[in-house]
């Protein structure tokens, strides 16, 4: 039998190394994998959120809560954007609200939550609000649209063109076009 050099042993190990290196590769997990989902990100945005609830309080007794199925921040321009949004105003002394949309936007700077897409609120005292986009401006406590609106109460129902409504003092407003039918009790 012959003997193998001693030179010849780390030349043997390296190859030995090298073909196992090479069958890991060949036969093992993918070392680097790409993604076949596109990205959900959004340019500009800083976090995005999935069930989110936000709640303000004030001393008066008046608050509201936001509720959303998922949320985008966008920090540079003080905006969150909202899938899903059920908002709710007013308190449990008083007239209180649900408006809900399937999306929305929470402006920071301005203070205002603009809903849209079949936009219904509801009153607990029977009235309700149908339209395409309404804005809640948080400092007067009171909704916005210029958007044609349906609304129904206990003895009425009305459509027209634009709408304003003052929260607090439960006071609205259709701007124009108006159609109203009366439908409970005595008219004359």
């Amino acid at each position: 039998m012959r003997k193998i050099p001693l030179i010849m042993w780390p030349i043997a190990g390296i190859i030995v190394l090298l073909l196992i290196v090479a069958a890991f590769i060949l036969n093992g997990p993918p070392l680097a994998q790409v993604s076949t989902k596109a990205s959900t990100s959004v340019p500009g945005e800083s976090l995005t959120m999935s069930e989110l609830t936000y709640d303000q309080d004030h001393e008066d007794g008046r608050a509201w809560e936001l509720i959303a199925k998922e949320a985008h921040f966008f920090d540079s321009a003080q905006v969150v954007s909202l899938k899903d949004v059920l908002l709710k105003v007013g308190s449990t002394e008083d007239n209180s609200y649900t408006i809900r949309g399937n999306e929305g936007d929470y402006c920071r700077k301005t203070e205002e939550i603009v809903l849209k897409g079949d936009v219904v609120g509801r009153s607990t005292s029977g009235y309700q609000i149908e339209t395409s986009q309404l804005t809640y401006k948080q400092k007067e406590e009171s909704v916005v649209t210029d958007k044609p609106v349906r609304v129904s109460g206990p003895f009425f129902r009305l459509k027209g063109d634009g709408l304003s409504a003052d929260l607090r003092r439960s006071r609205f407003k259709v701007w124009k076009n108006v159609d109203t039918t009366i439908t409970g009790g005595d008219f004359f």
